[in-house]
């Protein structure tokens, strides 16, 4: 949360629940008595409440363990801490980055005995407290496979190459030129692994240019498969009169790749016996090791009855491979099956993965013959390690989830493949398309309805994260698609190397880096974190409710996450949602145009954009012609691509390209445009409108669900300033506001439902605040909507048992547009003033470690100490004397009087102003507050005020950066955080009066 003070007008918006908010939650009097227009019937609750829901949408835990140095009662204790937390669940995860110190296989490994009976200790406690758990595929990532070695056809193999340059009319008599570096996962310091490279063709080719050029531009009619002139590993070969060529051996080989973390910090020591290596993604024989591993070695009888019972997922995280090039064994006779071709005469093209070692001079053919290799590897991912490893973890009733990204694959479409796809806050801050990416994949695919992050990992943000950080690093996901996270993360509490307060697998990382934050009851902050996952369950009950709709689909063909970020900032800002398709998507049944909706018993996406492509697929071009032909609006932008992907009958298929993007053009439904800040008038001239419009608000993101009863939205401010205007929403009912952190929900009084199909209602949010509402018409949200609201005002209009009202805290004359027509108006004489609360007691909690320096068991201890002081003035911890590098926690209390004319009001407002890094709480007159608005601190008290004496207790809990930058200096290097109340804290009474 940051230091600034901030405002003390509340940043919440007029804004609505979910129709899902009030089942079993809070119901509707029976029979209420008749009201007057306006009136709320006798016994009729003014406000409803959206229960948290059951553990499978609550936000789970990534739970790091030091391998299995864990133990069944720890275990159940921390599994107990999570419940009593309100998260759903947690995920087993094995990282130790930061255990430099050998950890023997046979007390730490993944797979021993220690291991299984750890796994099955947090399967029963999770079992006793409904929760659900999740398992990683296998020890840290990728996925391995103990008992299998790089030359076999199980293990991960890549393509290599070895060169030589010779001089025109020369022979070249000698070995075959040996590959030009070692295998990708061999590294000093690793375990010594023995790799045989398999020769798969030998190439000569004339150079174009400089033998030294990168890439080296070889001559296309000039290159020969020279493979049959090799002998016993010999070449013989005399090259042409004319220029300098080369030779080019091309190899497969295993990559001898173990566990990630081996390759991270320069430290090594196994984490299974025998020692595992990277499987095949690409082969069936890879994904079978990895679940004949299981099967045969970790998956004992009581382990499977177990996950049965609470099993979740099993995990993959992201593809974080080393490798030159990916292959797999059958890749010669898999690529000529799916491509149409042999790949073996253009071998030498294909060399290099994130950039071509070898081109020809006219690039294109390059780019097509490479296009199409990693189209089938992103097939091969899909049919031989996605589809079987989903099937298998069937098998247990459980699901594959995994992170489609990091290797050349068509993401989205591996993303509708998957049982679960996730994706993450840390890699996609900076490529938000690659949620909408993965969005349109689980939204397409039907699989699941869950789209998943890995949320929460911050660089350098260990101890130094606040509740308000957490929140604000889950919302731009939400507003892109996700509806689920898993919290990076929660630690296992202690490790033979981690110091006070516990083990941390992140922190230090070599340099003093670090990722993430450290959750759990060590922090000072766990007191309050109810709240926070309170929050994040609720917003995931509302998007994970109905069907997902979206407005516009942006057409992609681009492997891996996107990097390549579609300019959608007009879009955004006219009102419109939107989602990157690649070509994988339009080839699932679901993607098919009825009544003018693309995919329209789904997504159903409006418009079709097709942004400016080099190239394109003839497939897709013909997809979107019949798409546009059934009357799918399609915005073709800027200038059409000429030359069509891949390089099978390149001539023809560029050929018939031009024809069919011609056709597309002369559509009645097709609209081209120069530039994407051109589309939404385009949009506008087809009749096509964003489904929650702005006026006066800039950086709005919005998701829409859609269920048999209501319309539910999700927006999020996400510029760094406060924002106020109204939105158009696409949908009928009436309007209510859901508060995701204290679950209320309350009927909306000022909102303009005059056109047809719209409700237009005033937001209101703080920097990085999402608004949740819902219109409905049905009554479903365990509270009364009356039919009389107004339609404009020019103050703040309520709902109450005697009609509407004028919410004001400044005396004056207010009038109101109702919506049967009539003017209103409401008078207020007087407001009490409002008062700044200066004068303070405050008790701190000074946390310490009970054994600086100490490991394992000993650093888990924490001592405090209690400092009391009085303050005339709210100011940092920082400026206090005594205070400077203290972490813990904090009580405010103040004590103020209310004149006697305080009991004209109808209430107050509490605004808290700025607080440090850390959480808050509030206490007043004894009572404690529902959860506070951790992004924004002010608090309607209600009626909870008295004329006389009142008590207000403030209690905050900070980071614990401050008090570690002392114990652990070296390592936790980030400036010192501002800390507690900050102030103004301010008492604001509010009268209300009758419209009429």
């Amino acid at each position: 949360m940051s230091s600034n003070p901030r405002e003390t007008s509340r940043r919440s918006v007029l804004a609505a629940g979910t129709a899902l908010a009030a089942v079993g939650a809070v119901g509707a009097a029976s029979s209420p008595a008749a009201a007057a227009p306006g009136e709320v019937p006798v016994g009729t609750p003014l406000t409803g409440t959206l229960a948290i829901p059951d553990s499978a949408r609550r936000p789970a835990f990534r739970y790091w363990w030091p391998g299995a140095g864990v133990t069944p009662q720890q275990i159940t204790r921390e599994v107990n801490a999570m419940a009593d937390a309100g998260f759903g669940g947690f995920e087993i995860a094995d990282v130790r980055n930061t255990e430099t110190e050998a950890m023997p296989v046979r007390s730490y490994g993944w797979g021993s005995p220690a291991w299984k009976e750890g796994v099955i200790a947090a399967l029963r406690a999770a079992k006793a407290r409904r929760l659900r758990v999740d398992l990683t595929v296998g020890p840290y990532w990728p996925a391995v496979a103990a008992g299998i070695h790089p030359d076999d056809d199980t293990a991960m193999k890549e393509l290599t190459y070895g060169q030589a340059v010779v001089d025109s009319d020369a022979t070249f008599d000698s070995a075959v030129p040996a590959p030009h570096s070692a295998p990708s996962g061999v590294k000093d310091g690793l375990p010594a692994v023995t790799v045989t490279p398999v020769l798969q063709a030998v190439h000569a080719a004339r150079v174009v240019g400089s033998t030294t050029a990168s890439p080296l531009v070889i001559e296309e009619a000039s290159l020969t498969d020279i493979s049959t002139e090799v002998n016993a590993g010999r070449l013989r070969w005399t090259a042409p009169a004319g220029g300098q060529w080369v030779v080019i051996a091309s190899y497969s080989r295993g990559t001898g790749m173990i566990e990630r973390q081996a390759y991270y910090e320069g430290y090594f020591y196994s984490f299974t016996a025998p020692q595992a290596y990277v499987v095949d993604h690409f082969g069936a024989p890879g994904s079978q090791a990895v679940i004949d591993w299981w099967n045969r070695d970790l998956l004992t009888p009581q382990m499977r009855s177990l996950l049965h019972d609470v099993g979740g997922d099993f995990f993959e995280d992201s593809l974080e491979f080393l490798t030159e090039l990916h292959w797999t064994p059958r890749m010669p006779q898999e690529f000529a099956a799916r491509r149409g071709y042999r790949l073996k005469p253009y071998l030498p093209l294909v060399h290099g993965q994130s950039k071509a070692v070898y081109v020809f001079e006219n690039t294109a053919t390059s780019d097509r013959v490479r296009w199409d290799y990693f189209q089938t590897l992103s097939d091969l991912y899909v049919d031989h390690h996605i589809t079987p490893l989903n099937d298998w973890a069937s098998t247990l009733g459980m699901r594959l989830r995994a992170q489609p990204y990091g290797a050349p694959l068509d993401s989205a479409l591996v993303a509708a493949m998957t049982g679960v796809p996730e994706g993450e806050s840390l890699a996609f801050g900076a490529e938000p398309d690659s949620f909408r990416m993965l969005a349109a994949g689980r939204d397409l695919g039907r699989r699941s309805r869950v789209l998943s992050s890995e949320m929460g990992a911050v660089l350098n943000g260990a101890y130094r994260l606040s509740l308000a950080d957490l929140v604000t690093t889950a919302n731009p996901g939400y507003a892109l698609g996700v509806n689920q996270v898993r919290v990076h993360g929660f630690p296992y509490a202690s490790s033979p190397a981690g110091q006070w307060p516990g083990f941390y697998p992140w922190a230090p990382l070599g340099a003093p880096i670090n990722f993430a934050e450290c959750w759990g009851p060590r922090q000072p902050q766990w007191r309050h974190i109810d709240g926070a996952s309170g929050y994040l369950a609720r917003v995931h009950e509302v998007l994970q409710s109905g069907t997902g709709k979206v407005d516009v689909a942006v057409y992609r063909e681009e492997f891996d996450s996107a990097s390549e970020q579609f300019d959608g900032a007009a879009l955004s800002g006219a009102g419109f949602s939107y989602q990157l398709v690649n070509w994988g998507l339009l080839r699932l049944p679901t993607a098919g145009v009825r009544d003018g909706r693309l995919d329209a018993k789904g997504v159903g996406y409006k418009a079709l954009i097709v942004p400016e492509l080099a190239t394109m697929l003839l497939d897709s071009a013909e997809r979107i012609l019949a798409f546009a032909r059934a009357g799918l609006p399609v915005i073709l932008v800027g200038d059409l691509p000429t030359a069509a992907t891949g390089f099978l009958g390149a001539a023809r298929q560029d050929t018939e390209l031009s024809r069919v993007l011609g056709e597309l053009s002369r559509n009645r439904h097709v609209t081209r445009v120069t530039a994407p800040a051109d589309i939404p008038t385009a949009l506008k001239r087809q009749d096509v409108m964003g489904s929650a419009v702005p006026d006066g608000i800039t950086g709005l993101l919005h998701v829409r669900r859609v269920s048999r009863d209501a319309d539910h939205y999700f927006l999020l401010n996400t510029t760094t300033s406060a924002v106020k205007g109204t939105v158009s929403l696409e949908g009928d009912g009436r309007p209510y506001r859901i508060d995701p952190w204290t679950g209320e929900v309350t009927p909306l009084a000022l909102y303009d439902s005059r056109q047809r199909g719209r409700v237009t209602v005033q937001v209101a949010a703080a920097a990085g605040e999402a608004v949740v509402l819902a219109l409905s018409s049905a009554r479903d949200f365990g509270c009364h909507s009356p039919a009389l609201h107004a339609v404009t005002a020019d103050t703040d209009v309520r709902h109450t048992s005697g009609g509407l009202v004028a919410r004001t805290t400044t005396p004056g004359t207010y009038t109101a547009r109702l919506s049967d027509g009539r003017p209103a108006t409401a008078r207020v004489k007087a407001v009490p003033k409002a008062l700044t609360l200066s004068s303070w007691k405050l008790r701190v909690e000074d946390w310490r470690p009970a054994h600086p320096g100490e490991t394992g068991t000993a650093a888990t201890g924490t001592v405090t100490t209690v400092h009391t002081l009085s303050l005339s003035k709210l100011t940092s911890w920082q400026s206090i004397d005594g205070l400077e590098d203290v972490s813990g926690i904090g009580t405010y209390t103040a004590s103020f009087t209310l004149p006697a004319d305080y009991a004209s009001a109808a209430g107050a407002q509490l605004g808290l102003g700025g607080i440090g890094a850390g959480s808050v709480h509030v206490r007043v007159n004894g009572h404690a507050l529902p959860p506070v608005n951790q992004i924004d601190p002010v608090v309607d008290l209600g009626t909870r005020l008295r004329p006389g004496s009142n008590t207000l207790v403030v209690t905050v809990a900070t980071t614990l950066l401050n008090r570690l930058k002392v114990t652990r200096p070296t390592v936790y290097t980030q400036p010192k955080q501002d800390y507690g109340l900050l102030g103004p804290v301010t008492v604001t009474p509010y009268t209300e009066a009758a419209l009429a």
